[in-house]
This record gives structure tokens, sequence and C-alpha cells, in this order.
């Protein structure tokens, strides 16, 4: 905050110094440029000076005015129109205070030699041409401000943009941890009052899949196979967790050697399959496929669901907190870069997820 306004000062001290650089270079060119040296020396100065005066108003009202309220904001017909009629106007004016001034002159300095008409025409033209070169280098600043405005309101709207994405990811995947350690701790508690045993290896699972939540997951990207061990570990859990009438059959890539992804993309999809796949359904099954090339991913999940359920389950899903967080984190990782199809076709629940990596 400080530095800027260091930098605000410091700019604002150097346009007055070139502001008045530029008036005393204008004067300078009016008295021994614009004016003949022909004519009395008290003349040149009384019309010099009065000229350099017009000069200035005349860019004032010009720079401060037409410019900035008219040009730059887009009325180009309105600043044609303005501008015009100023030239006829101060063209009026100065011609009416410069023929006052020869005629007072050529009545009370008999001796002195006045200024001929070809000699006002050069004066005046020397007036219109300070304006025009001061609107211009005005012009040529203030666009060249602007433009730097421009690119750093539009760099400050992406840096925003960015930190507002990363916050909404941060929060998303907050989410998650909370609402898979509710569901494992619930099927934990369940475990513990019939079988001691089988909660101890729940446990040593668990720790494993908390490990990589802790981890691993704080990063952007990760190995695509450390995301596929996590499944699998979780599924493994799952395994411990069920009968044998565990129907699950998942197939994964063998080599995925420089393939990154988003921590737990697809871990949500496999959660909701195992927490609705086998509910009371009369055929309880889970198919899992992941293929993979270079710089594509397809991923197809299907689980069964009960007919009396359905429809409960499209209401649960539409606000659920699982789908819910995983669509928005897709919108915002892979934005067009996915394609996310889910679908129930009789009593089996399809999610058909393809990214593109590169």
């Amino acid at each position: 905050m400080e530095g800027k306004k260091i930098h605000t000062i410091y700019t604002y001290k150097n346009k007055w110094i070139g502001h008045i650089l530029y008036w005393l270079m204008a004067t300078l060119l009016m008295f021994f440029i614009f004016s003949n040296r022909n004519y009395d020396l008290q003349i040149r100065i009384v019309l010099a000076g009065l000229l350099v005066v017009a000069s200035y108003l005349t860019t004032m009202a010009v720079n401060q005015y037409m410019i900035p309220k008219l040009l730059f904001q887009g009325k180009t017909f309105r600043f044609i129109y303005f501008l015009f009629a100023l030239f006829i106007l101060t063209l009026w004016v100065i011609s009416l205070a410069v023929f006052t001034i020869v005629l007072y002159s050529a009545y009370h300095l008999p001796d002195a030699i006045i200024p001929t008409r070809a000699d006002v025409i050069i004066l005046i033209s020397g007036h219109y041409l300070i304006v025009i070169m001061a609107a211009v280098i005005h012009f040529i600043r203030e666009s060249y401000q602007r433009y730097i405005e421009k690119i750093q309101l539009a760099e400050q709207k992406k840096e925003t943009e960015i930190k507002f994405k990363e916050t909404r990811l941060k929060l998303l995947q907050g989410q998650l941890h909370p609402h898979f350690l509710f569901n494992m701790l619930n099927n934990l508690y369940g475990l513990v009052k019939y079988d001691s045993g089988i909660s101890q290896k729940v446990i040593l699972k668990l720790s494993d899949l908390l490990d990589y939540m802790l981890y691993e997951c704080d990063k952007e990207k990760v190995e695509l196979s450390k995301e596929i061990n996590f499944i699998k570990n979780y599924i493994e859990l799952e395994r411990i967790r069920h009968d044998d009438s565990f129907n699950v059959e998942a197939a994964f890539p063998d080599e995925t050697d420089n393939i990154e992804i988003t921590p737990l993309i697809l871990f949500p999809f496999v959660e909701n399959a195992f927490k609705h796949g086998f509910s009371d359904s009369p055929e309880k099954f889970i198919r899992i496929n992941l293929n993979t090339t270079s710089n594509h991913l397809i991923f197809n999940i299907e689980n069964s669901i009960s007919q009396v359920k359905k429809d409960k389950y499209r209401s649960q899903e539409q606000n659920g907190i699982g789908l819910n967080n995983i669509k928005e984190r897709l919108n915002l990782i892979y934005n067009n870069n996915h394609k996310l199809n889910i679908s129930i076709d009789n009593n089996n629940y399809k999610i058909h997820l393809e990214l593109n990596l590169s």
C-alpha cells in the first residue's frame, strides 16, 4: 500500500514537471519561432504571451474535458462537433484580441513597427500547432495509461478468479474428508458390535486410506497409480465388511506411467456405488472399469439399484454432497476437458466419465 502511494506521488510529480517543461518550450517557440523579430519587442511580448495563455486554456478544454469525457467514452461525433466549435470560438476570440492589440499599438505607438497580416496568420497557426501537439501527447499518454490499467485490472481479475477457484476447490475437497469419515465410522461402529477381529482389519485398512488422504490429497496432481491403489484398498475394505455375496468386478490398467490426475476425482463415484449397490437390490453387483492412454482417461462404473429406491435414489443424489461435490470439482479443474454422463437403465445406475489429461 505504501509502495503504491509512493508510485502515485512520483508519477504525479513527473507529470507536473513535464507539464511545466512543455509550456516553457511552447512560450519559447511562440516568441522566437512564430513571432517576427522585425516588429516591435513590446508587441511581440504581448502577442506571444496572449497566444500562449490562449493555447493553455484551449489545451485544458481539449485534454481535461473533450478527450476523457467524449472521445474516450465513445462519443466521437460529439467530440468532433465540440472540437470544431472550439476552433471557431478560439479563432474568433484570438483574431479579435490580436486586432485590438495591433490597432492600439498603431494609434498609441506611432513609431513602432506593427505585425503584418502574414505575421498574425503565423502567430495564430503557431497557437493551433501548440494545442495540437499538447493534445496528441496527452492522448498518447492517457491511452497508454488506460491500456496499462486495463492490463493490470485483467491480471487482478484473473488472480482473484484463481484465488477464488483455489479456495472453492479446497472447500469442496475439505467436504470429502468428513463425508468419507462419517460413512466409514458408521460402518466401523456396526462391525464392532458383531466381530472385533474384523473391526481391527477395518481399522488397519482405514489407516492406509487416511494416510493417502492426509499426505497426498493436498497436492494439485498425483500419480494415477496412487489413486488406483487408494480405490483398490477401499474395495478391499468393503470386501471385509460384506459377506460372500460380494459381487464386485474391477479392472484397472497395468501401466500408468507418467499419468497424473487430480486426487479423489474418481473415488466419490466408487464410494457412491458401494453406498447404493449393496442395498436391497435382488441382484447386487458393482462393475468398475478404467482405461487410459497417454492423455485420455475413460472411467465406467455401474451398480445395481432396487426398483423401490430408484426414485428416492434420484432425489437423494440430486441433493447429496457426494456427486454434487464431484461435479463442481470436475467443472473447476477440467472445465471443457471432461465429459460426465450419469444414467439409470432399468435397475442399473451407470456413470461414464472421460477426462482429457493433456
